[in-house]
């Protein structure tokens, strides 16, 4: 559908609902039996394009990718609240960073970023179901969220994926995208699960690390504050949403895909 489709769709809405309301008029209403005059206002056209909610998509997975595995994300204030508090030195043993670059990717032994990795894979494969829903074809859509992947670099892909960066281009345009892109989550998903089993048996065997356990907790929680700030990028992407295709038949949609 392109856009002056849809604008032609929503003024055509507007006119209906306006239709709607001029009925009243004739079913008893006292406003009409009282001769109160109607007004008529100008009704103002959303011009919101495919290009549009791609572009508030990306600013949302952006935003949403910095705020935990950017310079200043969750996962570097953790670390930096500890080194702080604690000591760079007691700080690396009690997180597990081993020898992480940037250090802080290393928090719970990489279980962190990893976890994220495929938190955020899945929300790039649903994004692109919405957007096919929406009218947007795969080839845009996924040439979208695959710039997104790329450019929010997180963990490498990896190996047990059986999916390189090239079979995902070449993918690009076909169901084989999204599938591939859920074979990268689940091998993060998977090594998540291990390097955090690493993790805590590391901490097990270290008791001087365990002495900031109370510390790494607190911070912990106060780590993720800033993900409050993403609420004006959300509500920009719903409304873009709402314009292109409307809430209600997009939820509908999701259902028989899920």
């Amino acid at each position: 559908m392109n856009a002056a489709t849809k604008r032609t769709a929503l003024a055509a809405g507007a006119v209906a609902a306006a239709g709607l309301f001029g009925t009243l008029s004739h079913v008893g209403m006292p406003q009409a039996q009282q001769g109160v005059p109607v007004e008529h206002h100008d009704v103002a056209l959303v011009d919101v394009t495919d290009a549009t909610l791609l572009l508030d998509e990306s600013t949302l997975n952006t935003a949403l990718f910095n705020d935990v595995l950017g310079p200043t994300g969750a996962e570097a204030t953790l670390y930096n609240d500890l080194a702080t508090a604690l000591g760079a030195t007691q700080a690396g043993a009690l997180l597990d960073v081993g020898t992480a670059n940037p250090i802080y990717s290393g928090d719970f032994n990489g279980a962190e970023s990893r976890a994220f990795e495929a938190l955020f894979i899945d929300a790039l494969i649903t994004e692109d179901k919405v957007n096919q829903l929406l009218g947007v074809t795969e080839t845009a859509s996924q040439t979208a969220i695959l710039a997104d992947f790329v450019g929010n670099a997180g963990p490498g892909i990896p190996a047990g994926a059986g999916v390189t960066l090239g079979d995902l281009t070449a993918a690009l345009g076909t169901p084989s995208f999204d599938t591939d892109l859920g074979l990268i989550g689940n091998a993060d998903f998977s090594l998540a699960a291990t390097d955090l089993e690493g993790y805590l048996a590391s901490l097990a065997g270290d008791t001087g690390a365990l002495g900031g356990l109370t510390t790494l907790l607190t911070d912990l929680s106060s780590s993720f504050s800033d993900l409050s700030n993403l609420s004006t990028d959300i509500s920009t992407l719903l409304s873009d949403i709402g314009s292109l295709g409307g809430l209600g038949g997009l939820l509908g949609g999701l259902g028989g895909l899920l």
